[in-house]
């Protein structure tokens, strides 16, 4: 066995994401999200990351949302890449785990994205993302939870 074919702690995470997964997204002041996440294998090192929920704002109104990414592994790393244009391609976050976490930071303009990720076992996983700027001002807490297949 070569050093190369020893999976790092990103290749073990990115093997470990296909399927589906439960999410429950906090966002505090404004409301929270519900719904399930997918990850499906479009390459051996790319995955497309779906979610579909329903969003229940504090207002009382409801709305279905959904968002997509790339997840891309790369060598000691996975990045997440937008997948609607015009961003297509190009990276939210990139992850390179420590212990069980990742953080790192994303500027839209003039707006900060910071997200970390914790993957604490191969069932559960949170994001935590803040997110500041001139215009824009909040947190979400997104909690993963594995469906079993």
């Amino acid at each position: 066995m070569t050093d190369a074919d020893v999976p790092g702690a990103e290749r073990r995470l990115f093997l470990s994401l296909p399927g589906e997964w439960a999410l429950s997204r906090a966002i505090p002041g404004i409301g929270t999200v519900t719904g399930v996440a997918s990850f499906r294998e479009l390459r051996p090192d790319l995955l497309l990351y779906r979610e579909d929920g329903r969003l229940e704002l504090d207002s009382g109104q409801s709305h279905d949302t959904h968002r997509e990414y790339h997840y891309l592994l790369e060598d000691s790393q996975i990045r997440v890449c937008f997948v609607e244009p015009p961003q297509f391609g190009r990276t939210m976050h990139t992850l390179r785990l420590d212990g069980d976490e990742a953080t790192d930071e994303h500027l839209c303009d003039k707006d900060l994205y910071t997200g970390r990720y914790r993957f604490s076992g191969p069932d559960r996983f949170t994001i935590e993302m803040r997110v500041r700027g001139p215009k824009k001002d909040y947190s979400m807490h997104t909690t993963y939870d594995r469906v079993p297949s």
